[in-house]
């Protein structure tokens, strides 16, 4: 059965990025615990590809070292499909988000969101996430990249886990509520 989750860090104020796209937030010292990863690795085994905007794609194609998510399906959703593919499974896409999601939901597939925001919006304005992972960083960073840009649909989550750490991290774990 497929499921889509958006898994993501946001600050206390809502932001996934600043202004500028950085995610550096990320990268405080006071935020690493050795041996933790927040339940990132049995996350990344379970899905099955990762779907990401164009802005996303080239933040994290710039990171140190190979690319993050070598060896698992990843589409990238773009206007041009003129976009250099840095990974073999790498698959640039020019169809909207939610062709994109609802085709690989008829596969069966467990499918990531890594975002941006605009395309956590699309894809939260048709429905289309049923399960959001949100670790909140204790910063606030007072403008950014909202969660979900702007967007005209509101939907009801239930709480189905929280997790605390003892560096402030918060991890919540919430199931879209259809009628």
């Amino acid at each position: 059965m497929s499921k889509t989750i958006l898994y993501t860090a946001v600050t206390l104020d809502g932001y996934i990025a600043s202004k500028n796209g950085s995610v550096a937030f990320l990268d405080d010292p006071n935020y690493t615990i050795p041996e933790e990863d927040y339940g990132y690795a049995a996350f990344y085994d379970s899905v099955d590809v990762v779907v990401m905007g164009y802005n996303t794609y080239k933040q994290v194609s710039e990171f140190e070292g190979a690319y993050p998510y070598h060896g698992k399906r990843s589409i990238v959703l773009s206007n041009s499909d003129d976009v250099p593919s840095v990974d073999e499974g790498v698959e640039i896409r020019t169809a909207s988000p939610a062709e994109v999601v609802r085709e690989l939901q008829k596969e069966g597939l467990t499918i990531w969101i890594i975002g941006g925001g605009a395309t956590n919006a699309r894809l939260h304005e048709e429905g289309l996430i049923d399960e959001l992972i949100l670790t909140y960083v204790p910063v606030t960073l007072g403008e950014g990249i909202p969660l979900f840009r702007a967007n005209a649909t509101s939907h009801t989550w239930k709480n189905s886990g929280t997790r605390s750490y003892p560096n402030g991290l918060v991890q919540m774990s919430l199931s879209i509520v259809r009628s």
